[in-house]
């Protein structure tokens, strides 16, 4: 009785194991092919911080899980991310920022932001140069938790060579590990 409780746990804690990493690995290879739909898809998405604009409160190279939300919930002071262009970078790219005000204009609600330690609300513009306004369809989400300097770790397996060795490593720890339990086996 004792040993078929035994194998029961040890069925569940791999089955939990597999389920997880075939989440985490199909997570990262989304996150690759298709970045732009990752939220829609899972509901979140990791976003690595490359500007200390929102320093002390979340760090250059910290990592921040973005949720999906609706902008019907959001409030004054939640941190979000959405998608801006930036003169500096010459595109258009993730800023993460406190929400300062929203308020809704012909029909659509408009996002006021502002960086950490400052009350200013920022002033975005197009690649012309043109004021714009951030919109619902500029929100990728609210910030749910940070995790400090875990963006170096994200941008290694950001890369698909990096995550192609991953998984070729993977693979090669799982089979080793079959095969020394089934070499275990056959000497028992």
């Amino acid at each position: 009785m004792q040993m078929m409780k035994k194998s029961r746990l040890s069925l569940i804690k791999n089955i939990l194991f597999y389920v997880l990493a075939i989440f985490l690995v199909s997570y990262l290879v989304f996150n690759v092919v298709a970045p732009e739909k990752t939220v829609e898809v899972y509901g979140f998405k990791t976003f690595v911080i490359i500007s200390p604009s929102m320093q002390p409160t979340i760090n250059v190279n910290d990592a921040v899980m973005v949720r999906k939300i609706n902008p019907d919930n959001l409030e004054v002071g939640d941190i979000i991310t959405f998608e801006a262009y930036l003169s500096d970078l010459g595109d258009t790219s993730y800023v993460t920022h406190y929400l300062g005000s929203k308020e809704e204009v012909n029909g659509k609600i408009i996002f006021k932001t502002h960086a950490e330690g400052t009350e200013a609300l920022d002033e975005w513009k197009d690649e012309f140069d043109n004021p714009v306004d951030i919109t619902e369809d500029d929100l990728i989400g609210k910030v749910a938790f940070r995790i400090p300097k875990a963006g170096y770790v994200i941008n290694l397996l950001s890369d698909p060579i990096m995550l192609l060795l991953l998984g070729l490593n993977i693979g090669i720890i799982v089979y080793i590990v079959h095969y020394v339990k089934a070499s275990k086996k056959k000497l028992k």
